[in-house]
């Protein structure tokens, strides 16, 4: 992953930054599915689901499994 003025981004030749996945806390059931879903374990689960946006890639799967719309992008 490289920076450019500090943020972080996908490929410095497009110079988005990675906005990593949000997870409403009032929304979210901790069902675990997103944690199932995400290919690098971005996400971790206490009473909530948890995005480390560290290692978020903002791939999405975690949003089209969550059965209650719980996290966006």
């Amino acid at each position: 992953m490289d920076k450019i003025n500090g943020e972080k981004v996908k490929n410095p030749l497009t110079l988005l930054p990675i906005m990593p996945a949000k997870v409403d806390e009032d929304t979210c059931i901790a069902c675990g599915v997103c944690v199932d879903a995400c290919p690098v374990d971005a996400i971790t689960l206490d009473d909530k689901a948890k995005v480390d946006a560290d290692t978020c890639t903002e791939c999405g799967a975690c949003v089209d499994e969550c059965p209650v719309d719980a996290i966006s992008l």
